[in-house]
């Protein structure tokens, strides 16, 4: 009888290794498909906050391009308004200071931003400035 005592406790312990067996290898596979979706989580995370990146950058680089069209749709009024807020030169008032007690006619250089003209066209416009002075 020791004999078959001792085996059915060996048919027990078996069993009960068997079930721990199984549930453990049961439980190695909950957590290696539970790794596996943390795992996607964090990429899934990181690509939102790449993409929030992303998007936020373009908001502002469209927000740049849209305040550049704005400036060039206006360019002119932009000179336009540069020019008249700009004091005349001292020399310009002085000028014209001479010419008013003077009555000299004074010759102006032409602006170094300002376009050469012909020849002809020089003269022209010195005929024209001696018409009105």
């Amino acid at each position: 009888m020791a004999l078959s005592t001792e085996y059915e406790n060996l048919q027990k312990r078996k069993s009960e290794l068997e079930k721990e067996l199984q549930s453990l290898t049961d439980r190695e596979k909950n957590l290696e498909e539970s790794v596996k979706t943390l795992e996607v989580k964090i990429e899934v995370r990181k690509l939102e906050e790449q993409t929030k990146a992303r998007r936020e950058a373009l908001e502002t680089l469209e927000s740049k391009v849209s305040e550049l069209e704005k400036q060039l749709m206006e360019p002119h009024t932009a000179e336009i308004k540069e020019e008249e807020e700009k004091p005349p030169t001292e020399e310009a008032v002085h000028d014209e200071q001479e010419e008013q007690e003077e009555g000299v006619m004074v010759t102006v250089a032409p602006d170094e931003n300002q376009e050469t003209t012909h020849p002809r066209e020089h003269r022209r416009e010195e005929k024209k400035k001696r018409l009105f002075f």
